[in-house]
C-alpha cells in the first residue's frame, strides 16, 4: 500500500513531465523564425538609422521604426539581443512601443537577457507598427559596428506558414534630424516635473511625441529620425560627431550612404539644431553644404531656429550666408519667435508642447509646400 503511494505521484510527475515536453516539441515544430535578411522585414524599416547585418538589425536612435504585417491567426514575438547593452544600470535600457493593426499602444522597456517580447497573439492578419519609444543619451551609441546602446532585433517568431507581408506605407520621406528637443526627451513628463534623473531619461522619452514626426505624419510623409540628446551642429554627448560625419555615417564603422548619396533621397529634412550651444557660422554653412551635396537639389531642407530661441541671430546670418553663396533655392528658414509651449524642465516640450510647437510651424511648412516662402 505504502509503495503504490509513492509510485504514483511519481509517475504522475513523470507523465506531466512528457506533457510539457510534447508541448514544448509542438510549439517549436509549429513556430517559424522571418530572419532579419527577409526582405519584406527590411523594406518596413525606417530609412537612414538602421544598420542592417546578416544576423541582426539593429539602431541606436530613439523614433528609428520598423513595420511589418502576417497573414492568418497568429502569435506573434519580436526575436531580441540584449548583449550590446553591457548590463547599463537597468532603468538606461531602452523602451519598445508598439500597436497591433492600430490598437492601443503597448510598451515594454528591455532587460538584461531577453531574447523575445511578445508583440501579439492570436489576432488576425496582425500589422505591427513598431519604434524605439526611449533611450538614454549618455551610453556610447556611435562606436563600433554595434554600438553599446544598441536595440538589436535578431527576427520574428510567428506561427508556422505564416507569410509576411508588407505595410503600406507613404512614398515621400520627411528626415528629421536634431537634439534631445527633435528626439522627445522628456515629452512622456507632465508639465513642470523637472528635469529627469541621469537613470530616467529612457521612460522619459516618447519618441514620437516630437514636433517633427507629428509635422511628417501631418503632411503625409514618412518619417526618418537622426536626433540624439545633447547633440549640436558639432557633435555631441556619447561620442556622436559633428554633422558632417553623422551623415556620412550611421556609426563608427557604417556608411549610411550608397555611391555618396542618402539612398532613396529624402524629400524634405528639417535641422532642428543649436540648443545645446550656439554654433559657429561655418560649423552651419559647412553642415548644410555637405547635407546637399548628399541627398540631391530636389529636396527640401527647413532649418528650424531652436524654439527657446537660442543661436536666432547668429544661425540666421549663417543661413543667409549659405543661401547666398550656394544659391540653393530649395532651402528655407523657420524662425517662430517666441512661442508659449509646455516644458516638464524649462527646456523640453511635453507632448502637449510639441503640439503647440507643430501647430506654430505648420503654416510656415504649408507655404513652403505651397512653393513660397517660410514666413
Amino acid at each position: 500500500m505504502s509503495e503504490a503511494r509513492f509510485k504514483t505521484p511519481t509517475l504522475m510527475k513523470l507523465k506531466q513531465a512528457v506533457f510539457v515536453c510534447a508541448l514544448f516539441l509542438y510549439a517549436i515544430a509549429s513556430a517559424s523564425i522571418i530572419p532579419v535578411t527577409d526582405p519584406t522585414l527590411r523594406s518596413g524599416l525606417s530609412h537612414y538609422n538602421w544598420v542592417c547585418q546578416k544576423d541582426s538589425i539593429h539602431t541606436s536612435v530613439a523614433g528609428a521604426s520598423l513595420s511589418i504585417g502576417f497573414t492568418g491567426i497568429t502569435q506573434v514575438a519580436l526575436k531580441v539581443d540584449t548583449s550590446p547593452l553591457k548590463k547599463f544600470h537597468a532603468a538606461r535600457y531602452p523602451i519598445l512601443s508598439w500597436t497591433v493593426n492600430g490598437g492601443p499602444m503597448k510598451s515594454q522597456q528591455l532587460v538584461d537577457g531577453d531574447t523575445s517580447i511578445l508583440l501579439t497573439s492570436s489576432v488576425e492578419n496582425p500589422k505591427i507598427d513598431l519604434y524605439i519609444k526611449g533611450m538614454s543619451p549618455f551610453e556610447n551609441r556611435w562606436t563600433g559596428d554595434v554600438p553599446e546602446n544598441s536595440v538589436r532585433i535578431t527576427g520574428f517568431e510567428v506561427d508556422d506558414k505564416v507569410v509576411p507581408v508588407p505595410s503600406k506605407m507613404a512614398e515621400k520621406i520627411w528626415l528629421n534630424i536634431g537634439d534631445s528637443i527633435m528626439s522627445g526627451d522628456g515629452a512622456a513628463l507632465a508639465a513642470s516635473q523637472g528635469r529627469p534623473s541621469n537613470d530616467t531619461w529612457a521612460a522619459a522619452t516618447n519618441a514620437r511625441a516630437s514636433y517633427g514626426f507629428l509635422l511628417a505624419h501631418h503632411f503625409g510623409y514618412r518619417e526618418s529620425r537622426i536626433a540624439h540628446g545633447g547633440y549640436n551642429w558639432a557633435g555631441g554627448m556619447a561620442g556622436v560627431p559633428a554633422l558632417r560625419k553623422l551623415m556620412d555615417q550611421k556609426t563608427s564603422t557604417v556608411s549610411r550612404l550608397t555611391d555618396g548619396l542618402l539612398s532613396p533621397p529624402p524629400d524634405v529634412i528639417t535641422v532642428n539644431l543649436g540648443e545645446n550651444g550656439v554654433p559657429k557660422d561655418t560649423d552651419v554653412i559647412g553642415s548644410l553644404q555637405h547635407l546637399r551635396s548628399r541627398i540631391g537639389k530636389e529636396a527640401k531642407i527647413i532649418l528650424m531656429i531652436p524654439v527657446s530661441g537660442k543661436g536666432s541671430v547668429e544661425i540666421s546670418r549663417a543661413f543667409s550666408r549659405y543661401q547666398s553663396e550656394s544659391k540653393d533655392k530649395q532651402s528655407f528658414l523657420i524662425d517662430l519667435g517666441k512661442i508659449p509651449f509646455e516644458t516638464a524642465d524649462g527646456q523640453h516640450p511635453t507632448a502637449k508642447g510639441h503640439q503647440s510647437i507643430f501647430e506654430a510651424a505648420r503654416p510656415a511648412c504649408e507655404k513652403i509646400f505651397a512653393g513660397g516662402g517660410a514666413g
